[in-house]
């Protein structure tokens, strides 16, 4: 004699677990990226956005506000002749650069969300442009 198991409202959400489980795994993606052979290019499998022109494209912002901006790096950008015009660095995040400042890595550099702004001596009319593309967006 075999004896008769109830199903009980546990069974029932345990079979109904590993069943999605599985459903999940059917389709699933290929994970690894293929390079196509002979190409300079290495895979990848996504892109990081470029802080100079992610979300709100500050990079394209400067340049319609006809402020001489050059891009020096793939985080910063320099603005005019380097000794005297201003240098923007941008950080991972607003916090990022709030952090450099506290801690003393960003000596007079103005924080401007992600961007650490020095001014070095660029005139208050090419500051207050980058300063207007720089806080699109910026909250608090």
């Amino acid at each position: 004699m075999s004896a008769k198991r109830a199903v009980t409202p546990r069974v029932v959400t345990s079979i109904a677990a590993a069943l999605a489980l599985l459903l999940a795994g059917c389709g699933a993606v290929r994970v690894q990226p293929t390079t196509p052979a002979g190409s300079p290019k290495l895979a990848s499998r996504g892109q990081v956005d470029s802080p100079l022109t992610n979300m709100r494209n500050h990079l394209g912002c400067l340049r319609d506000a006809h402020v001489p901006v050059q891009v020096t790096s793939p985080w910063t950008l320099q603005v005019g002749a380097p000794p005297s015009g201003a240098t923007i660095l941008f950080r991972a995040t607003p916090g990022a650069a709030q952090a450099d400042q506290i801690e003393g890595n960003a000596q007079n550099a103005e924080v401007i969300g992600p961007a650490l702004v020095y001014p070095h001596q660029a005139s208050d009319d090419e500051l207050n442009r980058i300063e207007d593309c720089l806080a699109q967006g910026v909250q608090g």
